[in-house]
């Protein structure tokens, strides 16, 4: 008869299970993280897509002494509508709008309003805007958020 020795034997299933139980508290833990890491890099990208397409608002205003509306994405804009490197790829799209003073428009030539619509939809923070005044804002699970008269979350404009 053969005999085996200690060393030959495998794991145990005590040890087995162990090693599972700590490999999915492990993923219970970092997965969440990861995906909040995630929504942060998504509004970072959106927040710098939103002042380069300021700075392309206010050179366009230099020259033509007027601000560019369009439509949140449009390819045709004259300034960046999305803000990444292209727009199927894009964190967030981008729409110029009048600005509102008192619930009118304002003209052109005074104002221009950048709201940054978030693509995804697990993200509390579904729109980050800028205007030309400097004013920053956004919307948080349904509620939105102005500058000044309104304190602006810190997972919006940190």
């Amino acid at each position: 008869m053969m005999h085996r020795s200690k060393k030959e034997t495998g794991f145990t299933l005590i040890e087995l299970m162990i090693t599972v139980a700590i490999v999915g508290i492990l993923a219970a833990v970092g997965y969440p993280a990861f995906t909040d890491q995630i929504r942060k890099g998504r509004r970072a990208e959106c927040r710098s897509g939103l002042m380069q397409s300021m700075q392309q608002q206010e050179r366009y205003f230099s020259q033509f002494n007027q601000y560019v509306t369009f439509a949140d994405g449009a390819t045709t804009a004259k300034t960046k509508a999305f803000s990444g490197d292209s727009l199927a790829k894009s964190a967030c799209s981008i729409a110029a709008v009048q600005c509102t003073s008192g619930g009118t428009n304002l003209p052109l030539n005074q104002c221009v309003d950048l709201q940054a619509t978030v693509r995804s939809g697990s993200d509390p923070v579904s729109m980050l805007s800028v205007n030309s005044n400097g004013d920053k804002g956004c919307t948080v699970d349904g509620s939105t958020k102005k500058a000044p008269s309104d304190t602006i979350p810190e997972k919006c404009w940190p």
